[in-house]
């Protein structure tokens, strides 16, 4: 079974963190450190969880060994064609199915299947970087 990791957008100060732990009562949210602390990241603050929005990770790097996460926008090269696209679900949390981590923008750009070899970049996220699915689309 797969690590569960989250990424946590902070509605109120418009700032992603780099990990979010789910506590009984708050969101615990982490700072990246840089491996110190084997990848869990550097505790920073609590926050309610009115206040959060959690991004699942996919399990899944791009070229640049970035982890993917819901709402990254990924560009990709299949079949001698350039795609983009919003990373909208996990479709296999627990890796039991043995589906692509990136169906939603594979299935979006009408690609079926589990394409092998695909090299993926990640050029933004929805919260962040929006316009970067707005250039994409142009």
């Amino acid at each position: 079974m797969k690590e569960l990791k989250f990424r946590v957008w902070h509605k109120k100060e418009n700032k992603m963190y780099y990990r979010g732990y789910q506590k009984l009562l708050h969101v615990l949210l982490c700072e990246d450190d840089e491996g110190s602390n084997d990848g869990r990241g550097r505790p920073v603050k609590r926050a309610p969880y009115e206040d959060c929005e959690f991004f699942e990770s996919t399990s899944f790097a791009d070229k640049n060994r970035r982890e993917i996460y819901e709402g990254d926008i990924v560009r990709f090269d299949y079949q001698g064609k350039t795609y983009e696209g919003s990373v909208d679900y996990v479709p296999d949390m627990f890796g039991s199915k043995k589906l692509h981590p990136l169906e939603s923008v594979l299935l979006k750009n009408g690609i079926q299947g589990s394409p092998q070899n695909l090299e993926v970049e990640v050029i933004g996220n929805t919260r962040e970087t929006p316009e970067a699915l707005k250039d994409s689309r142009s």
